[in-house]
């Protein structure tokens, strides 16, 4: 193994990343892998004891992060979040789209409220952090944009009505993003989850026979974990892969083979 060329491609030390919505789940996976990466990371959420446990769990496996309270849902504390980055740190270089939620219903049974919670966090709350870190990287020439989708943004599930809609007009902003800001030396991806246990799903998966259930639809029988996204962003945003942009990274275990959808031979 050449460690010297692993190093050199999948560094990313010197760099500063900030990741929404850092405090638990995937955000917490995708904070910890940038770190053991060598990023410095922002931790940026609402819950500021939450973000406390992620650094902390980062600095003691040596790594570099501070936390930065800021909601997604505010236009004005997102912008003033990552200048007050770009001021402190002189660069923002790496920007993860990851603070959302999901709400299981049926589109005839979506409630107003319902669709009026998931439109200020989904999607204003990830174009909000996107556009601000789009204009810095813009600035500086240079920098990585991901959001974090989901396989419902690539195959929409029906009691997933309104949150599979917005992941869809997700992966468009990344298109539209990545061709304007290519120009710029600005790389903008997304990466789409399949089933990741964390807080979020623990209730569901805890039962057996949904998780039986679910299992039976990924080729590898298995659920994903956090640090699963982590790393494949941790990737994503390196100099290995400095030639994609405008790109979705499914990382579901093979869900959407749709494994259990065979035709008998006749």
């Amino acid at each position: 193994m050449n460690e010297a060329y692993i190093k050199h491609v999948f560094d990313l030390g010197n760099k500063t990343a900030v990741v929404t919505g850092a405090g638990s789940g995937i955000g917490q996976g995708i904070a910890i892998a940038l770190a053991n990466f060598g990023a410095h990371v922002v931790l940026t959420g609402r819950r500021i004891e939450r973000l406390e446990k992620t650094r902390a769990q980062i600095e003691g496996m040596g790594g570099s992060a501070n936390c930065l309270a800021a909601d997604v849902r505010n236009k004005a504390e997102m912008e003033q979040a990552i200048r007050s980055v770009k001021e402190k740190r002189g660069s923002v270089d790496i920007f993860v789209a990851n603070a959302g939620f999901n709400v299981r219903a049926e589109l005839l049974d979506t409630t107003e409220e319902e669709i009026d919670a998931l439109l200020a966090t989904d999607y204003k709350g990830t174009l909000y952090g996107v556009m601000e870190a789009g204009r810095v990287m813009k600035e500086q020439k240079s920098g990585n944009i991901v959001i974090i989708s989901s396989i419902n943004g690539v195959s929409a599930m029906g009691n997933l009505a309104v949150y599979s809609s917005i992941k869809y007009a997700l992966e468009g902003v990344v298109r539209s993003l990545a061709a304007s800001l290519g120009p710029y030396g600005v790389r903008v991806n997304s990466c789409a989850p399949g089933v990741i246990l964390s807080e979020m799903n623990q209730e569901i998966y805890s039962n057996e026979r949904n998780r039986e259930a679910k299992l039976s639809t990924i080729p590898l029988r298995t659920l994903g974990v956090p640090m699963d996204i982590g790393n494949v962003v941790a990737c994503m945003v390196s100099d290995g892969f400095r030639f994609m942009t405008g790109t979705t990274v499914l990382v579901d275990g093979g869900e959407l083979l749709r494994p259990m959808q065979r035709q008998e031979r006749v």
